[in-house]
């Protein structure tokens, strides 16, 4: 207390006596608080840090919650496998983390690392592939002996597919060899080595079953793009300290962006930041349209402005989109056009009509035959105010013929065929071939006549919102709320002939 009664009357002395005699009694309750915490006393703020994490050491991690429940599940065979020994427990060799690119696969396994404070040997599939022979299956044994010196170990084999594929598809000898060699491998470890597989991909089926088998990639986690929920948390941490305009809220950002990943959310907030600075902001702030363009182009595509065209071309291209835009505000099963614009962007797009996002798992029969209708839109619409047809619909008839071929093939949609998937047989016949595919052609042809029919309702006001977009070059859905009828909006529905 003496020394305390000291130090204390060496501050008042001090003219920031206070401010500093604040310090001191909250450095003094940090030291009381870990030594009733931890049963130590330490004068290190971050070894308190450390000790808190230990209890939540994904917190970091935004959304993946199932995942992280999982990965924790893993963790915990790491760190304290003895308790399972007691039980004669066979720890997972193998650990496959699936889903689409950008959805956190590489960064959750890293940071388990870090929580857990031991080493990650990583390569990448594509590094064991090489065209000399002998190489792959090399680089194997090197990756697992290096792993086998550690006490502890996580080998993480990141786009696996590229190795991993089932074998004797593509006479590739030397990846068949590699793919080998990492199962003997996977086979040659046993619990006592402490070493742990993760391997990621977006291609599960593809897979080698052999790999996927029990005592290897036996174990899968499933990794989903960011819910609602998990977008507006995403923005709030990407986008903390940064002012933005009271128009616009997170749950108005989370709303735009549904399907993107999180590496996406992170690559738009950035691009945000990056408009505003070089529009010379003078303070931490983003507008809407700084943080629109950045949507857009992750969403869209870059606005090329110098891809620059006659006046002919504008005039089609703001039909085209026309087009679009109206089925797409007529249609049952569809979300409504957010947004219709004349400029190019991205690789070949001369314009582009962009509907709401929606966070759909399943889509009915209705909102497949609508999404083929709203493609068909803007080719549809050149017909009827040019009596022809361009080759700006290139893009939409590639995506509408994927859709209906998935329709007739693959999602057991079309009465004809029924419910079978062909893509299951390795091999099919001719006939089979032509089915499909006069059944995906009669498909689309009566979708387009169905399109056809509304859209000559239409006409007029195809022709109002092609002047807005030669006016203005971007519309959004008021207005083009304001140019057709209200009553119109949804009134539409596809009947297809049986």
């Amino acid at each position: 207390m003496n020394i305390t009664k000291n130090i204390t009357d060496s501050i008042n002395n001090n003219s920031n006596g206070s401010f500093i005699i604040y310090l001191f009694y909250g450095w003094l309750a940090l030291i009381f608080y870990n030594y009733y915490k931890y049963g130590k006393i330490t004068f290190n703020p971050k070894k308190i840090l450390k000790e808190e994490d230990k209890k939540n050491p994904l917190k970091n991690i935004i959304g993946l919650e199932s995942v992280k429940e999982e990965i924790k599940y893993y963790m915990d065979f790491i760190e304290n496998k003895d308790k399972y020994f007691d039980w004669e427990v066979k720890l997972p060799k193998g650990i496959l983390l699936v889903g689409p690119p950008g959805t956190g696969k590489t960064l959750l396994v890293k940071t388990m690392a870090k929580n857990l404070n031991i080493p990650v040997e990583s390569m990448a599939g594509s590094e064991f592939v090489e065209m000399y022979v002998g190489v792959g299956a090399s680089r194997v044994r090197k990756l697992f002996n290096k792993a086998k010196k550690h006490k502890k170990c996580i080998i993480f084999i990141d786009e696996i597919d590229a190795i991993g594929s089932k074998r004797g598809r593509d006479n590739n000898s030397e990846r068949d060899n590699t793919l080998n060699q990492l199962l003997v491998e996977m086979d040659g470890f046993d619990m006592n080595e402490n070493i742990m597989v993760f391997a990621a991909t977006n291609l599960l089926k593809k897979l080698d079953p052999a790999l996927t088998r029990s005592g290897r990639f036996d174990k899968k986690i499933y990794f989903d793009p960011p819910n609602f929920k998990e977008r507006k948390q995403l923005f709030e941490l990407y986008l903390q300290n940064i002012h933005f305009s009271d128009k616009i809220t997170f749950d108005i950002l989370a709303e735009r962006t549904a399907g993107l990943t999180g590496a996406d959310i992170a690559n738009a907030c950035n691009q945000a930041k990056i408009n505003a600075i070089q529009n010379n902001t003078d303070i931490i702030s983003i507008t809407e349209d700084e943080l629109q363009n950045a949507i857009d182009e992750i969403m869209i595509g870059r606005e090329k402005r110098e891809r620059s065209m006659n006046d002919d071309e504008i005039m089609r291209v703001a039909h085209h989109e026309a087009g679009h835009a109206i089925m797409g505000y007529l249609l049952k099963g569809c979300s409504e056009p957010v947004k219709v614009s004349i400029v190019p962007r991205g690789e070949a797009a001369l314009g582009f009509s962009q509907q709401k996002s929606l966070d759909n798992k399943l889509l009915t029969e209705e909102m497949i035959l609508a999404r083929i209708a709203v493609l068909l839109g803007g080719r549809t619409a050149e017909k009827i105010i040019f009596d022809n047809y361009s080759s700006g619909a290139y893009d939409d008839i590639e995506r509408l013929t994927k859709i209906a071929y998935n329709y007739s093939a693959s999602w057991g949609l079309n009465k004809h065929i029924g419910p079978i998937n062909i893509g299951v047989f390795d091999y099919y016949g001719e006939n089979i071939k032509d089915v499909v595919f006069q059944e995906t052609r009669n498909l689309i042809l009566n979708i387009e006549k169905l399109t056809f029919k509304i859209l000559k309702k239409y006409k007029r006001y195809i022709i109002s919102i092609a002047k807005e977009l030669i006016k203005n070059e971007t519309i959004d859905y008021i207005e083009i709320k304001r140019i057709l009828p209200n009553k119109a909006e949804n009134s539409e529905t596809l009947t297809l002939a049986k």
